[in-house]
């Protein structure tokens, strides 16, 4: 019944239009708006899938109120500026650019952390570096740095082995006592932490359980005695004669002072 009422106002609409078509008067664009309106009425009410009914005022209020919550929406996402993320830089030494590393690293060398704490740039590589890092009891001197594929080289015990195409860089520290007598030395209890520059490219020491491992040494160092420690990083490979410059950086979390080697 419902199909035929649609049809029948559909034939009807074509007939008055087909026979009045000269007759018919110009529309505004509010009268042509509304005729359109009204046969779109027409037809939604009479399709058999559309639950005619007048919207209560409760119903139009919250038509109303989602309509203003999606205008304002858009509004503030629109009015959003992506605000750019400053980038932090450090120096790690004058003439070196070793604390301004590129972060796309393929070598497996890092950045250097950046603190706080004040940096101390040291030229004299043989400054006390407990001193330096306000450590009791001992004193602590760099020695010298080695290239290697494990360490220790040759040991059948406990040793650390470079991955495929790294290599080793060992750091070895001269450690005796400050009083000159025997000493208690816990260095573990600092928390040290230490990164080596190399070209440009900070790479941080490995944390390890070998026993002169200079981050965790727990030891009594007997009188007269020089300990010899070392922090041990991995690096792309690469010779003794390609490193151009190299640095050793050290802290404990209050102070911080980097040494150049090379």
């Amino acid at each position: 019944m419902k199909k035929g009422k649609i049809l029948g106002l559909m034939a009807m609409s074509a007939v008055l239009l087909a026979g009045c078509a000269d007759a018919m008067p110009e529309l505004t664009d509010d009268e042509s708006e509304l005729i359109a309106e009204y046969a779109a009425d027409l037809l939604l009410k009479y399709s058999p899938n559309y639950d005619y009914k007048i919207a209560g005022e409760q119903e139009l209020a919250e038509a109303m109120e989602l309509d203003r919550l999606q205008q304002a929406s858009l509004e503030a996402e629109g009015a959003t500026e992506t605000v750019p993320v400053e980038e932090t830089t450090e120096i790690a030494s004058e003439g070196n650019s070793e604390g301004a590393n590129n972060n796309d690293n393929n070598d497996g060398q890092t950045p250097a952390e950046t603190e706080s704490t004040e940096v101390e740039l040291i030229n004299d590589i043989d400054a006390d570096i407990a001193e330096l890092l306000s450590i009791d009891n001992v004193v602590i001197r760099y020695q010298s740095f080695g290239l290697s594929s494990s360490y220790p080289e040759g040991s059948a015990g406990f040793s650390v082995t470079a991955a495929q195409g790294k290599t080793l860089l060992v750091v070895r520290f001269d450690v005796e006592s400050a009083a000159g007598g025997a000493v208690e030395c816990n260095l573990f209890d600092y928390n040290l932490k230490i990164s080596m520059g190399v070209n440009g490219r900070s790479a941080q020491a490995l944390s390890t359980l070998l026993p002169d491992d200079i981050a965790s040494y727990m030891d009594t160092i007997p009188e007269g005695t020089t300990k010899e420690l070392v922090a041990i990083a991995e690096i792309g490979e690469i010779t003794d004669e390609e490193i151009e410059s190299l640095s050793l950086q050290i802290s404990n979390g209050a102070d911080r002072c980097v040494l150049q080697l090379r």
